[in-house]
């Protein structure tokens, strides 16, 4: 979340933000089937807690798009 913090306040504001596209990625190569709790719980706490840090912060954003993309 700091992370994504300081990347937003270093966006200039002569050229502001305009739109996100979150396409994060945690590999575990397994049929839906076949992944257990723990395989999961890896693969999508990057992607979901990632994408509610850049709609928490950039909800006062005029933005044109805000788009999350997973392979799930």
């Amino acid at each position: 979340r700091d992370a994504v913090r300081e990347l937003l306040a270093g966006i200039p504001a002569e050229v502001p933000l305009r739109g996100v596209v979150h396409a994060a990625g945690v590999l575990d190569d397994a049929t839906v089937e076949g992944l257990g709790q723990e395989q999961i719980e890896r693969v999508l706490a990057p992607k979901v807690d990632a994408a509610w840090h850049l709609h928490e912060l950039t909800q006062g954003m005029d933005l044109e798009a805000f788009v999350l993309f997973s392979s799930a």
